[in-house]
């Protein structure tokens, strides 16, 4: 993930670029910087939710899930909601930078509201890489875009949950990531909300590691049994310290890049 100021960037931004599509993404220097998680998130809903149809991200941020998803993965169109305003902006001037007016398009609202923002039963995937801490877990950041980011201030998983049922038609699927501390928490109201679990991957940082995080795809009103997938091993001895399945969702292969360079 390169973190350089390029053309495009204000005087208080980075653009930068992740993935092997060269997928570019404005963010605030001293505001919520996307993670690991999103490029996972992606690869992991567009192996799990392949096939067709429009697709939803709850809580966009600056957009790098969408942009995998449809420059990456070919997963488009993508309606992508975000609540903060200045986020949403830097979004949509992202979106021009990356070419993909009309396959992502940015939403600013709330999903709380996803009653009255969205139709109901429109998508055939919705993702979400939402606010992991809860709202009383640790300190509140200083900066507002970080706080809201990281912690569940305007939304939690229940809202998340309820605004994936509500967008998704029927057989469609919601993917998301969270801790691994929270695996119960969400597999249980992904099922009461009858978005039955279909599979699931556990994240560990290294091989021995505990895992850290959980990626799980679940489908409405289809309940065909829990597949657990093959452990996710961040870090090993791929390109950039990951191990290959990773450093293959990060950066194109080297004769690509030798090429752009070149």
């Amino acid at each position: 993930m390169n973190d350089t100021p390029l053309e495009g960037a204000g005087p208080d931004e980075t653009l930068d670029s992740i993935g092997t599509a060269g997928v570019r993404v404005l963010q605030r220097r001293g505001g919520y910087r996307f993670t690991l998680d999103a490029v996972l998130l992606a690869g992991f809903a567009a192996v799990e939710g392949a096939g067709q149809g429009p697709v939803l991200e709850l809580g966009a941020g600056s957009g790098v899930v969408s942009f995998l998803l449809a420059r990456q993965f070919g997963r488009e169109p993508v309606d992508a909601l975000e609540l903060q305003p200045a986020v949403c902006a830097r979004m949509v001037r992202a979106v021009a930078l990356n070419g993909l007016e009309g396959r992502v398009r940015p939403v600013l609202g709330d999903l709380r509201e996803a009653r009255t923002l969205l139709p109901s039963g429109a998508y055939a995937l919705v993702v979400s890489n939402p606010p992991f801490r809860a709202r009383s877990a640790g300190v509140r950041s200083p900066d507002e875009e970080r706080a809201l980011s990281k912690q569940e201030l305007a939304c939690d998983a229940a809202a998340v949950v309820a605004a994936a049922r509500h967008a998704l038609a029927p057989g469609g699927g919601v993917s998301l990531v969270y801790p691994a501390a929270r695996l119960a928490e969400v597999l249980g109201l992904l099922t009461a909300a009858r978005l039955f679990p279909r599979a699931l991957r556990l994240v560990h940082a290294r091989v021995g590691a505990p895992a850290t995080r959980f990626l799980v795809h679940a489908l409405r009103d289809s309940d065909r049994g829990l597949k657990v997938r093959p452990p996710l091993i961040v870090h090993g001895e791929g390109p950039g310290g990951y191990a290959p399945e990773v450093a293959a969702l990060m950066e194109p292969p080297r004769a690509e890049r030798d090429a752009d360079t070149g």
